[in-house]
């Protein structure tokens, strides 16, 4: 995006939108060429409201071509957009690949289904500015602060977005309280990513319940969806810690939402979903003194795949007695030929007692002939862990890419049955059998935290993992990347299912083209509530996300227009 280029945009589009003037059914939010898409005169006066803070989208790859309405074509800038890629890395599939840096310079850079416009959003008038025009205008509205979004719910054809990267409030506060929780707390804007939070957070000798990505915004999508964390197992999920929202509703009231004031607005914020209810300005949560974290890493090769598949079934067996009831959290992620335990987290306790958790399933590994590597090690506090697991802050190296992904809960009942259990490792070993899959797994235990009643899915209080089948998008080859979403929606994602069933899945990692019953699967019980709410804040749903909840109110047309 270029604010430089707003102006020049808003009238290029406003003087195409009065040449076609298309009439469109009245119950479609207008996108640009429509009778009431609006004028240029009608932008420009937004753009004064805002303070000059409109922004017009111009596509990453524009710099890659040399036809369309935003080709821009400058060889050099174009091929630094794979080294790596830095920035749409989530949005291929939905932004149609209308303007790839990796297609032909001569194929047309068009808009395709990103945002038209977006707001900078400084301040709640910003987003009252904003909603007040697209709800006159019939504009469909998104909401953006990092974009880390599996589904696409911050992008859409012919949207407003209102982008909210910069509001960066960071505040520690050391004596925070109310009714029901005194004690420490942090603030923070829904464009603080979660390796400046933890950054704040370890200067004041505070931890907080964060996610793995230090890129992620922590207000945003990810609390808002209930959000898994490698503190999870000891304090729950992110969305248990959450005492504050500061909101701004889709009629433009500005509200403060507690558990005890809104009470109904803050449980559909903490975990119902994102983009749904209000637009966050900042988010206020529980945080927790900082103290010793033990860590470690295991790997294994697949050299002989009885052994190696019974391996993975001992590990799921023994999963609930590696977590429940404790602090501790193990991730691992597996292909058909190498196991990579890649964090194991014990806060509170040192490196003598990680090994001894870990040492019953060392000794199946021996038993089945398996030669392993591991590593374990102590930290002064889980900021110096996440360096050593997830580091260098502030972004990290496990964030979310250009991938297919879907995600399913397993109950600990299924892993401590054994015929259950077995048939779950087979489903996995099918999954990645013809090596374009990846699996990766979460052990972890959130039944019994303190928590203020919530929208978080119930299967995760059942749950001993999440686990996420996963492919790499490439970007060369859109064909082989869509046949891949597809064997996942069509095969893998039902396959887990059966697995699991009764169980459900996270809501903010799902693939867009998920065939199953999805109110059930990412809402279960709450579902009906959350949509009396969605019904009361948001009762002409301006804002519209995949998924979401009162979603299937609306459709997608032929030209990409809600309706």
């Amino acid at each position: 995006m270029a604010i430089l280029r707003t102006l020049q945009v808003l009238a290029a589009l406003a003087l195409a939108a009065d040449a076609r003037s298309i009439k469109v059914d009245s119950r479609c939010r207008n996108i640009p060429g429509d009778a009431g898409w609006p004028s240029e005169k009608e932008w420009q006066y937004l753009n004064a409201t805002v303070e000059g803070r409109l922004v017009a989208t111009v596509p990453l790859g524009s710099v890659c071509h040399t036809k369309g309405d935003f080709a821009a074509y400058d060889a050099a800038t174009c091929a630094t957009l794979g080294e790596p890629i830095r920035g749409e890395i989530m949005n291929p599939y939905f932004q149609n690949v209308t303007c790839s840096a990796f297609t032909p310079a001569n194929d047309t850079c068009a808009l395709g289904a990103r945002a038209v416009y977006s707001i900078d959003v400084r301040q709640a008038s910003d987003v009252q500015a904003g909603l007040k025009f697209a709800r006159q205008k019939n504009i469909r509205t998104v909401v953006k602060s990092t974009g880390i979004d599996y589904m696409g719910k911050s992008t859409g054809l012919g949207s407003l977005s209102l982008w909210t990267w910069n509001l960066k409030t960071i505040n520690i506060i050391s004596n925070y309280s109310s009714p029901s929780y005194k004690g420490s707390a942090i603030k923070l804007g829904p464009g603080v990513i979660a390796g400046e939070a933890y950054a704040a957070a370890a200067q004041a000798g505070v931890r907080f319940v964060g996610p793995e990505c230090g890129l992620t915004g922590i207000a945003g999508g990810y609390v808002q969806g209930g959000g898994h964390s490698q503190l999870s197992s000891a304090y729950g999920l992110a969305a248990d810690q959450v005492l504050e929202w500061e909101v701004v509703t889709p009629a433009g009231d500005y509200l403060i939402a507690t558990p005890e004031k809104n009470t109904d607005l803050y449980f559909a914020l903490s975990g119902g979903g994102g983009g749904t209810y209000g637009v966050v300005l900042s988010m206020t949560a529980k945080a927790y003194p900082e103290g010793p974290v033990a860590g470690g890493l295991l790997v294994f090769p697949n050299t002989n795949a009885t052994a190696y598949w019974d391996a993975l079934e001992s590990l799921f067996s023994r999963g609930p007695g590696l977590v429940e009831g404790t602090a501790n959290n193990v991730q691992f992620a597996f292909t058909k030929d190498t196991f990579l335990g890649f964090s194991i987290t014990v806060p509170n306790k040192n490196s003598s007692a990680l090994n001894a958790l870990i040492a019953p399933f060392l000794g199946d590994l021996d038993g089945l002939g398996i030669a392993y590597q591991v590593q374990t090690f102590d930290s002064a506090s889980y900021a110096e862990h996440y360096v050593k697991s997830y580091g260098p802050l502030p972004y990290g190296n496990l964030c979310p890419s250009y991938v297919n992904l879907a995600s399913r809960l397993i109950p600990r009942a299924t892993a401590l049955d054994t015929k259950a259990n077995a048939n779950l490792i087979s489903t996995f070993r099918s999954i990645v059998a013809d090596g374009n899959f990846t699996i990766g797994c979460s052990f972890l235990d959130v039944q019994n935290k303190a928590r203020h009643p919530n929208a978080v899915l119930p299967a995760w209080r059942d749950a001993l993992s999440y686990c996420n089948p996963q492919s790499t998008w490439a970007f060369n080859d859109t064909a082989l990347s869509l046949a891949a979403k597809n064997t996942l929606v069509a095969k893998h994602i039902p396959a887990l299912e059966a697995a699991t069933p009764g169980s459900g899945s996270y809501l903010n990692e799902m693939d867009p083209l998920y065939k199953g019953d999805w109110k059930k699967t990412m809402y279960g019980a709450n579902y009906n509530r959350l949509l009396k709410i969605k019904r009361k804040y948001d009762p002409h749903h301006q804002m519209y996300a995949k998924f979401a909840v009162g979603s299937d109110e609306f459709s997608i047309d032929q030209s990409g227009r809600l309706c």
